[in-house]
């Protein structure tokens, strides 16, 4: 009784600590379907610079900086531009598009990664039911908020890298 008693209690520990694991690093976040990435359109440092998919590259400008806010809640950093992303139109609405700003406070550039299965997300703005969506699978598409949907282009993943240029 006692093994058993302690097995469930380690079974549960063990369930907690992987729940409340926060998400560090650096990260190109890709889409499900397409298996593309946000960036910075052209990697251009602009502020008001559209977010759009392109192709999986080893790049700053496609890798993203975790900066833990609380919960499951994230500020994106761009490793190229040291910038982030926001929406376009305040107050965000169904179809805004995403553009580049400079970081700062502001609950517009908060981020909540909503476990969808083993290896992806659904990316929601704080505080919103607008969730970050790849308008088409074309390279250079525009990224979008949108109201959830059981579509793919809403499922991201993370994909570790640490790159040189």
């Amino acid at each position: 009784m006692k093994k058993l008693l302690l097995l469930v209690l380690c079974n549960f520990i063990i369930t907690a600590i992987t729940l409340a694991q926060s998400i560090s690093g650096t990260y190109a976040i890709q889409n499900t379907a397409t298996h593309k990435n946000l960036r910075p359109y052209e990697a251009g440092g602009q502020n008001g610079n559209r977010i759009v998919l392109y192709n999986h590259v080893d790049w700053k400008c496609m890798t993203w900086k975790f900066i833990h806010v609380g919960d499951s809640t994230y500020q994106l950093q761009n490793l190229f531009t040291s910038k982030t992303f926001q929406p376009k139109d305040v107050p965000a609405k169904n179809g805004t598009s995403l553009e580049q700003q400079p970081l700062s406070s502001s609950a517009l550039q908060q981020w909540e990664f909503i476990k969808a299965s083993n290896n992806s997300y659904y990316v929601r703005l704080k505080g919103t039911r607008l969730y970050i969506t790849a308008s088409s699978a074309q390279t250079n598409s525009d990224i979008i908020l949108q109201e959830k949907q059981s579509a793919a282009l809403q499922l991201w993943s993370l994909v570790a890298q640490n790159p040189s240029m």
